[in-house]
């Protein structure tokens, strides 16, 4: 196998578009290469399968979503400002990339290629957040005595906000994220 970033590059855009048109289960790699104006030999040469196309294209989905996500956690602004922008953006950074048809598939699909990069993607965002509230607690921005129960506990939360639930409501995330935020970042008690 070569690996010729630009062509690589050319090929993961060919197939973000086909697969976003047309679906996973229904793109073959001879469909990647007509979009791509390659021969399919050449998408061989960079890529062992359609699978590995689809993880590829899938983790570079789930990356865009973590750098995002730590960038507003590093932001300005008091913590729990924070944690609402990086979980904000993480919703809309997983619409903006699920446009098409079948964009949604390359977020969940069934595909073991994707069911890996999701997984990865589901620990780091983790660990990311046990991290964010680890270090906000010990500033005493936020209380969080044990910061990987208390991320565990958020990211269930917000699971409805996630693929492949995510996909199900979309005409209905911004109304239900912002409840969400203000029960899991205020409560629901009256401020005295």
């Amino acid at each position: 196998m070569t690996n010729d970033p630009r062509r690589r590059l050319a090929i993961l855009d060919a197939a973000f578009r086909v697969f976003t048109s047309y679906g996973p289960r229904k793109t073959t790699v001879a469909d990647i290469a007509r979009e791509a104006h390659i021969g399919v030999g050449t998408v061989y040469l960079e890529f062992r399968s359609k699978n590995a196309i689809l993880r590829a294209i899938s983790h570079r989905g789930f990356e865009r979503v973590h750098r995002e996500m730590a960038a507003a956690l590093q932001g300005e602004g008091p913590a729990r400002d924070r944690l609402r922008r990086a979980l904000t953006v993480r919703v809309t950074s997983f619409l903006a990339m699920a446009d098409g048809r079948h964009g949604q598939d390359l977020f969940a699909c069934g595909s073991r290629a994707i069911e890996a990069e999701r997984e990865a993607f589901l620990q780091a965002e983790r660990q990311l957040l046990t991290r964010f509230l680890a270090d906000a607690h010990a500033a005493g921005e936020l209380v969080a005595e044990d910061p990987e129960l208390l991320a565990r506990v958020v990211l269930q939360a917000y699971r409805a906000f996630a693929p492949p639930q995510l996909f199900e409501g979309r005409d209905r995330v911004v109304e239900e994220l912002a409840a969400m935020h203000q029960l899991v970042l205020e409560g629901l008690l009256p401020r005295p």
